[in-house]
């Protein structure tokens, strides 16, 4: 019984060339999936940033015209008032508007709540003290885009003359 060497191993690399050929080929697929998968949730993490970016920009616009709106700056200047804390009336008052370069649509709306007696002066005499106007500051903007839209609402105090 004689074995030809040389013939038994020529058949068996001629088979394996095929083999490889297809597992280079579905490795290349799962890398091709792989590096398809990353890019789009690179993508989608990319738009979630600036999403976030945009509704940052919005919300610290709103803070300026809160801060703004509750700013005595313009009434230390000879001004007058942006809102009239002094007010007691549940009457809307006219809003205020802001405008900023990246921002959009910004006002403020102050609303009325109540009085909050204070302490007790020197005199304590029945409405002799003073008191705190109490109000809702509702503000609301967006991005230049309108994108993305910010409403915040703060408490206000403020010092005024005896609760009635």
């Amino acid at each position: 019984m004689h074995i030809d060497e040389n013939n038994s191993g020529l058949r068996t690399q001629s088979q394996q060339r095929g083999f490889v050929l297809v597992l280079a080929l579905v490795l290349l697929t799962v890398l091709t999936l792989i590096g398809v998968s990353s890019m789009n949730s690179a993508s989608i993490e990319l738009k979630s940033a600036a999403n976030a970016q945009q509704h940052q920009i919005a919300f610290n616009a709103v803070q300026s015209v809160i801060e703004y709106a509750i700013s005595d700056t313009v009434v230390k200047g000879g001004g007058t008032p942006l809102l009239d804390y002094q007010t007691n009336s549940s009457a809307a008052q006219a809003p205020l508007t802001y405008a900023m370069s990246n921002a959009s649509g910004l006002k403020a709306e102050l609303a009325y709540v109540g009085c909050l007696p204070g302490a007790p002066g020197s005199s304590l005499e029945d409405g002799r003290g003073f008191g705190y106007n109490l109000y809702t500051l509702t503000a609301t903007g967006s991005n230049a885009k309108g994108t993305a839209i910010s409403q915040q609402v703060q408490g206000v105090r403020h010092l005024a003359a005896a609760c009635n």
